[in-house]
């Protein structure tokens, strides 16, 4: 080991022993930075921001299926489309915005589910396949049918939040409050479910399907349940995007949108769920801090993904968990 490597090793030892040591001062800090950060930057970075946590939402749709139940699932932006086209239909049928974003979660949730019961049955490359194709034809569908879904043009999509309340509060630091909460839940959430029987049942069936078969896991069963919940969250997190960004079109769901929320789920980590916040920082505020290099951006921003992977490969909150667990 170098000399450079041990000092690399001692800085970081201290400073996590820094803050093991001082843990609830530093999320007292964490805390009061997150509910002052609408009154600390302009509101096109808390945009930004609050997109983030949209994106952390959208990480866990990586996460379980991929990180703990290894199901290659490539529709996570059709589900995220179907969650927010459906919460905006339902508005136009006069619902009011909290039922309709339950609604929409909960039918985005069916629609997964009827997807996953003949899908889960492929497996690996496979099933990536099925689940791509129904990505691009969700797409398509939402191009052919202008009447239905505004085609090309788009739809808008109601505000979430009455005049009244947005009079008294700008609407930009209600959305953030609102998903920065949600959020929260989210990660509490999964962390308890993927820390349950239910989590251990995945990483069983991910690792040796016949072991989990052996003994009494229902493989199929559990594909399935984990399929279902990427469809739930990705639901959930597309009718709140419909009304914080005031207006859909089909290409915010392509393979693109897919490739995206699978990347936020890598960079922050498949098998660690607070590291969701980390690629929803790396997929959203990355490439807009390098848009001053338009020519390249892209190129600079995939070269620093292959970096990050290549070097933290079970990504930002793997690498943090395991410095905490030294």
């Amino acid at each position: 080991m170098s000399r450079f490597e041990m000092l690399e090793r001692m800085v970081d030892n201290r400073l996590f022993d820094t803050i093991k040591a001082h843990r609830t001062t530093v999320g007292a800090v964490v805390v009061a930075i997150a509910v002052l950060i609408p009154f600390l930057v302009p509101s096109a970075l808390l945009f930004d921001l609050t997109l983030v946590f949209i994106y952390g939402m959208l990480a866990f749709s990586a996460i379980l299926p991929i990180g703990y139940a290894g199901q290659l699932i490539l529709a996570q932006g059709a589900f995220f489309g179907v969650g927010a086209y459906s919460f905006v239909k339902l508005t136009e049928a006069g619902l009011p915005p909290v039922v309709a974003i339950l609604i929409a979660t909960a039918f985005t949730g069916a629609v997964a589910y009827l997807l996953g019961k003949p899908a889960t049955r492929a497996s690996g490359i496979y099933l990536g396949i099925i689940t791509l194709a129904f990505n691009e034809l969700f797409v398509n569908f939402l191009e052919l049918f202008p009447d239905f879904t505004g085609g090309s043009t788009g739809l808008s999509a109601p505000s979430l939040f009455p005049s009244v309340m947005t009079a008294m509060i700008p609407g930009d630091v209600l959305y953030y409050y609102l998903l920065l909460l949600v959020y929260i839940g989210t990660v509490v959430f999964f962390y308890r479910l993927l820390h349950s029987e239910f989590g251990w049942a995945l990483l069983t069936i991910k690792e040796d399907p016949v072991l989990a078969e052996s003994i009494g896991i229902d493989a199929q069963r559990y594909r399935l349940l984990s399929f279902t919940s990427a469809g739930l969250i990705c639901g959930l997190a597309g009718g709140l995007f419909a009304p914080f960004n005031g207006y859909l079109s089909p290409p915010m769901f392509d393979l693109h949108r897919t490739i995206d929320i699978i990347l936020a789920g890598v960079a922050g980590g498949l098998t660690t769920p607070i590291g969701s916040i980390f690629g929803g920082l790396i997929v959203v505020l990355v490439p807009e801090f390098l848009r001053f290099i338009a020519e390249i951006r892209l190129i600079i921003y995939g070269v620093l993904l292959i970096l990050l992977l290549m070097y933290l490969p079970e990504g930002i909150g793997g690498w943090l968990r395991e410095k905490w667990e030294q």
